[in-house]
């Protein structure tokens, strides 16, 4: 089969999608099929892969570490034709491509609905800003406009058919690349950080977003930390509310308990999941949480808010832990199961089962029943 990925991120960009789109790519060609990907073009990209066709781009303005693609390129649109399925990642730009590829092409059109756009509208200036049910409207727009959709939750594939989305949509979690969390070491995050063996490491890893609600996980770690004095809180990531959070940490009297780590590759965040004690997780508009499913990857359980796509990956009490938006409640939480070895135990079991469960190995082969049932005979 002859498969067309679309997506507005890719690699070097670090990301859940950049890592599902590069993952699958790889995991169906392992599976004998053709793959092309269509992707913007980032400054010193150089792609040793073949059947990559990056699109001129040019930054978002409002948020810089995202791409704007311009929708041309003569190579890339000469191989359309030949394409089987085409299965999109984004509704704007290279969406909107696949989308007119599939339409003049008479191509069967998957997309996933990885983002939940309506939570990410504070990225544009009021003047620009669409209103939340303008929103909703554009993306049931798209999605009608396509033979079938992926959800990566339960969850999100309610909420479109609350927009008006009247296509198929086939809840598909996109899991872990198991195999990284098999190789060997590439450093050692405790030495590396200055964190004893026997202090308690909670991590976070993520965009640092107002949509991930940060400034609540650090209220509930003050709290944790009264009772847990010795722990350190690791925040592994980068975005536009680094230096807020920073900020708030020295306010807070946090210096020494809090560490961020900026932006970690693949290889060494894997290694930081595996030696980190809990994962916590504050926010409320994941369509997923990629990196939920990497921290049970890693024996790591998480403890996370309980809302949208987080109820579908972790199972209360099995995997992990729903906690309620109450800093008090949350921080006791995340107590109670370090000060149970035999309840952390059970749960370390449990997220290493479930991230098997949604590992990506697993989930394009649940893909590839979808493109069968649409793609172009």
């Amino acid at each position: 089969m002859k498969i067309g990925l679309f997506s507005d991120a890719y690699l070097p960009e670090i990301s859940g999608v950049t890592s599902v789109v590069s993952w699958l790519k790889r995991e169906l060609e392992r599976l004998g099929h053709e793959v092309y990907v269509y992707v913007p073009a980032y400054e010193g990209a150089r792609d040793k892969e073949e059947r990559i066709y990056r699109f001129r781009s040019q930054r978002f303005i409002f948020h810089k570490t995202s791409r704007v693609a311009l929708p041309y390129n003569r190579r890339a649109t000469r191989t359309f034709k030949h394409l089987d399925i085409i299965h999109s990642h984004t509704p704007f730009s290279l969406g909107l491509v696949a989308l007119g590829a599939s339409v003049r092409y008479r191509i069967p059109h998957v997309h996933t609905y990885h983002t939940h756009l309506t939570a990410y509208r504070h990225y544009l200036p009021f003047p620009l800003r669409p209103p939340k049910k303008t929103t909703e409207e554009l993306a049931a727009a798209f999605c009608n406009r396509c033979t079938a959709i992926t959800a990566p939750s339960t969850p999100i594939k309610e909420e479109l058919e609350s927009y008006g989305v009247k296509r198929p949509i086939h809840v598909l979690p996109f899991g872990v690349d198991q195999e990284l969390f098999r190789k060997d070491p590439v450093w050692d995050p405790r030495a590396a950080l200055g964190i004893g063996k026997n202090v308690h490491l909670y991590l976070y890893a993520g965009r640092l977003a107002a949509e991930k609600n940060l400034d609540f996980l650090l209220r509930v770690y003050k709290r944790i930390r009264s009772a847990d004095p010795d722990s350190v809180l690791v925040i592994a990531g980068d975005g536009p509310r680094r230096l807020p959070l920073e900020r708030t940490v020295k306010e807070e009297g946090l210096e020494g308990s809090v560490i961020f780590t900026g932006f970690l590759d693949h290889p060494r965040l894997v290694d930081l999941y595996k030696q980190a004690d809990l994962f916590l997780f504050s926010s409320k508009t994941e369509t997923e949480g990629l990196v939920l499913v990497e921290a049970m990857a890693g024996g790591t359980p998480p403890v996370a808010i309980g809302e949208l796509g987080v109820l579908d990956v972790v199972e209360d009490g099995v995997s992990g832990i729903l906690a309620p938006e109450d800093e008090e409640a949350f921080a006791r939480t995340v107590l109670s199961i370090m000060d149970d070895p035999d309840r952390y135990r059970k749960l370390q079991e449990g997220a290493l089962k479930r991230a098997e469960e949604l590992s990506v190995q697993n989930a394009t082969r649940k893909l590839l029943e979808i493109y069968e049932k649409y793609a172009k005979k």
